[in-house]
C-alpha cells in the first residue's frame, strides 16, 4: 500500500509539473503566431511586378519588351497587416534601361510604412532599322534597302532609328555596310537642288508673276531657303525651293 502511495504521489507530481509547462509553451507559441498575423512581409515577386509595370508605363512599352534581371530588393521589412499600395519613382532622372535604380514607397491602408530600394539590370527590346545591302555615300534609301529586326537596345545609343517609314527617302552621308543598324547621324534629307543647278526664279504678287533664269549657289532642300543668282541681273538673293527646277522669292 505504501509503495502504491509513493507511485501515485510521484505520478501526480510529474504530471502536475509537466503538463502545465507544456500548456505554457503552447500558449506562448499561440501568442507569437497571433503577433505574426498582425504583420506581413511583401514577397520579392510583388516588387518585381510593380517595378516591371513602372518601366512599361514610363517607357510606353508592352510587357514582353522589358526584361528585369538581377533584381535586388533592399530594406524590405515587415509592415502591418492591411491593404498594401506602392508608389515608385526615381531619385534622379536617368535612363530606364541598363542599370536602373528606383524607390518603392510602401503604404498600408493609405499610410506610409516603409521605403524599399529596387535595383536591376533592365533589357529593353525594340525593332530597329537595318540595311539589307551596302549603301554608297549620298545614295537615297528605297523600301527594299532596309528591314526591321527586334533586338535588345539597352546597350545602344538613343539615336537608333525604329520607324522604317521615316527612313525611306533619306540619303546616307557615308558608305554604309549591309546589316548596319541605322542611326540619325548617318542620314540626311536629300537636297532638291545642288550648287550650280539651273533653275527658274519665280516672283508672284497677286495676279502679277515674273520669272527669270537663275543658278543655285548652294545645295537646298524642299521648302527651305537657298541662295541663288539671277542669271540676267547677276543679283544674288534667297529663294524658297519649290522643286528641282523652280525657286520662289517674295516681293
Amino acid at each position: 500500500m505504501l509503495k502504491n502511495a509513493y507511485i501515485i504521489i510521484f505520478l501526480a507530481c510529474f504530471f502536475g509539473l509537466y503538463l502545465p509547462s507544456e500548456a505554457r509553451a503552447n500558449s506562448d507559441n499561440e501568442n507569437r503566431a497571433s503577433a505574426n498575423l498582425d504583420y506581413q512581409t511583401i514577397p520579392e515577386m510583388q516588387f518585381r511586378e510593380i517595378f516591371h509595370k513602372y518601366l512599361c508605363r514610363r517607357l510606353n512599352k508592352q510587357g514582353s519588351d522589358i526584361v528585369i534581371n538581377e533584381l535586388k530588393v533592399m530594406g524590405n521589412m515587415a509592415v502591418p497587416a492591411g491593404k498594401v499600395s506602392f508608389q515608385v519613382f526615381q531619385k534622379t532622372r536617368k535612363k530606364l534601361d541598363g542599370h536602373v535604380k528606383v524607390i518603392a514607397m510602401v503604404s498600408v491602408n493609405g499610410m506610409l510604412k516603409n521605403k524599399v530600394s529596387l535595383s536591376a539590370w533592365v533589357d529593353v527590346f525594340e525593332s530597329v532599322v537595318r540595311t539589307s545591302r551596302n549603301l554608297k555615300r549620298r545614295e537615297v534609301i528605297k523600301k527594299g534597302d532596309v528591314y526591321l529586326e527586334r533586338i535588345n537596345v539597352s546597350h545602344l545609343s538613343k539615336n537608333v532609328l525604329t520607324d522604317i517609314d521615316r527612313v525611306i527617302g533619306l540619303m546616307v552621308k557615308h558608305n554604309v555596310k549591309e546589316d548596319t543598324i541605322l542611326k540619325k547621324w548617318r542620314l540626311e534629307k536629300p537636297p532638291i537642288v545642288e550648287r550650280g543647278d539651273k533653275v527658274i526664279i519665280v516672283a508672284e504678287s497677286g495676279t502679277l508673276k515674273i520669272s527669270a533664269p537663275g543658278r543655285v549657289l548652294e545645295k537646298g532642300y524642299l521648302g527651305e531657303l537657298v541662295k541663288v543668282q539671277n542669271s540676267m541681273s547677276k543679283k544674288k538673293l534667297y529663294a524658297k525651293v519649290v522643286n528641282s527646277q523652280t525657286v520662289m522669292v517674295d516681293f
